[in-house]
């Protein structure tokens, strides 16, 4: 009986730090964020998920394909957000919801990390990163467009446990469940479900992903992706995706400043960088060899996953912008779709906290190694939190500030619908309120 009211106090213990950790990562992240970015719908967030929620509702849209594929979470935020809030507050709402979605990826990387990794400090590292990548404000943060962004790391974490408990186990696989629902890139990360496949408890994760997967990859059969194209003069080759990885994903993990990584490659050329990334793959070298088996897959899942979704992002909308090898210091300086650049450079520091804790071991040379690599991951997430990068949604307009012409429009012209701006301030970029809501007080 002691022992079991050990284990609960525990256990309790455990979930009172994972809903702190949860907490403070919501906060960093709405931090994070201008009073402007809070308060503007942005994108597909207003176009699409908002929209059709309003006009259709929940059960019409939930498993509604979009962009050749399904986007659960985005889905769920968007309904939920429209039943609570006001339409003063939706765009509030909309961005607090989404932070919240990260501080549930930072707080699942928290409890996962402790099953997999061996070092006290390690796991709260890994929570640090989701809200704290240094470009996230831009373009990925508060958004319900880009939470796949954060929920792709948990990925390798979430396969390659082996549940220790059906509780556990049933839990993990609703996890699991839900990001590849929201996620199609998920699937990248298949061959990880081979670690542990022997153990009973682990059955249910796979299955949960194979249902989840096979979901997706209809969707995609049946409502193909539209291809699209950003006005590249000539095909964005292999060249142009390795140049661009080491001269914007890499850089980015420690500096959002890609105006001054645009000037030292006019100074030095891309040398620097060279050198940059040869250092960082002996790193995760190193870690590879010296550490535990679950050390090797995380730290090949999380390095090869970063080049994987960049490269991906690339060749699958090539614009003129990626044509790296043409004109690099431009490109990297004027780079303009750094949500690109976000889910890469959050998977580079996953793999630099998981190395500094394979490296943890005997003897000072590991131990010291073990702490620079934590060091110059922490470093850059504090220094960086104020991201001085510019954000178009930062020039609204604001949902609030339209409410009332909308709601005059809808008492005058006896509408049903209401078209309000958002940004990209432009054509095709509107959000649907129906009049209905517009009158909620």
């Amino acid at each position: 009986m002691a022992e079991r009211g050990r284990r609960g106090a525990r256990l309790a213990g455990i979930a009172g730090v994972a809903v702190l950790v949860l907490v403070l990562s919501t906060a960093v992240a709405w931090s994070r964020l201008d009073p402007v970015q809070r308060a503007t719908l942005w994108a597909e967030d207003g176009r699409n998920f908002v929209s059709e929620y309003m006009v259709d509702g929940l059960g019409a849209t939930l498993f509604r394909p979009f962009g050749g594929y399904l986007q659960l979470v985005p889905r769920l935020i968007a309904a939920t957000s429209s039943t609570v809030a006001s339409p003063e507050h939706l765009a509030q709402t909309v961005t607090l919801l989404s932070c919240a979605g990260v501080g549930a990826v930072s707080a699942l990387l928290y409890l996962y990390g402790r099953t997999l990794l061996r070092t006290p400090v390690a796991p709260f590292l890994l929570a640090a990163v989701p809200p704290l990548i240094p470009t996230a404000p831009r373009e990925a943060l508060g958004t319900m467009n880009n939470l796949h962004s954060f929920l792709l790391l948990l990925v390798p974490f979430v396969l390659l446990v082996v549940p220790r408990s059906w509780w556990t186990s049933a839990a993990t696989a609703l996890v699991v469940a839900t990001i590849v629902l929201s996620e199609t890139q998920a699937l990248l990360f298949a061959p990880l479900l081979l670690v542990g496949i022997r153990q009973r408890r682990k059955w249910p994760v796979v299955a949960a992903f194979l249902a989840a997967g096979a979901a997706q990859v209809v969707t995609s059969a049946l409502f193909p992706r539209p291809a699209l194209h950003y006005g590249a003069a000539t095909p964005v080759t292999l060249a142009d995706v390795v140049v661009g990885f080491v001269t914007v994903p890499l850089p980015t993990v420690w500096t959002t400043r890609l105006d001054a990584v645009a000037a030292t490659i006019t100074a030095a050329g891309t040398t620097p960088f060279v050198v940059l990334a040869v250092v960082c793959v002996g790193v995760a070298v190193a870690g590879i060899v010296l550490g535990r088996g679950v050390h090797r897959w995380l730290i090949a899942a999380t390095v090869l996953g970063a080049a994987a979704l960049w490269s991906a992002a690339l060749l699958v909308t090539p614009a003129g912008a990626f044509a790296f090898t043409q004109g690099v210091a431009e490109h990297v300086a004027h780079f303009g779709t750094i949500r690109y650049a976000t889910v890469s450079s959050g998977f580079l520091l996953v793999a630099l906290v998981v190395t500094a804790d394979a490296l943890w071991g005997p003897g000072w040379v590991r131990r010291a190694a073990a702490v620079v690599i934590a060091v110059a991951v922490a470093v850059p997430l504090v220094v960086n939190h104020h991201d001085s990068g510019h954000a178009t949604r930062s020039d609204g307009p604001t949902i609030a500030s339209q409410v009332p012409a909308a709601r005059e429009a809808c008492a005058t012209d006896d509408r049903a619908e209401a078209l309000l701006k958002q940004s990209p301030d432009r054509a095709p970029w509107t959000v649907t309120l129906t009049c209905e809501y517009l009158e909620r007080r």
